[in-house]
């Protein structure tokens, strides 16, 4: 499966809109099969964007799904980065425009300020 950076950004903002401290083992989002979304809650784990309890395999330390619970410090910090959705769509364009199916995060993030500056006229 591939990361898909439209579900990223909207799990971290489900969760950093979510109203209180529990978890949420599939967060209900439009357009996205509950596989999907388990999945990249993994990666938002793994990435330490998202605080979660891990369920491993009974035989390995392999996770095999995450309860989440909310966003980290660096997930807060990333989702600011990528949040308004007039730099998320010139992210977005600049990906499709180059050609990219996906994208790091760390080039995403890089965009993501590229568009910032020059919303700001900070170039």
């Amino acid at each position: 499966m591939k990361r898909d950076p439209e579900l990223i950004r909207k799990l971290l903002l489900f969760f950093d809109e979510k109203s209180g401290p529990e978890h949420v083992a599939v967060p209900p989002i439009d357009g996205y099969d509950e596989l999907a979304i388990k999945y990249h809650l993994v990666l938002l784990h793994d990435a330490g964007y998202l605080t979660c309890e891990p369920v491993t395999s009974s035989s390995s330390d392999r996770v095999i799904y995450v309860l989440p619970f909310e966003l980290t410090w660096n997930g807060h910090e990333f989702l600011d980065e990528i949040r308004n959705e007039h730099v998320w769509d010139d992210v977005m364009t600049t990906v499709r425009e180059k050609g990219f199916v996906s994208t790091s995060v760390h080039i995403l993030k890089k965009l993501a300020d590229n568009a910032i500056r020059k919303r700001l006229d900070l170039s």
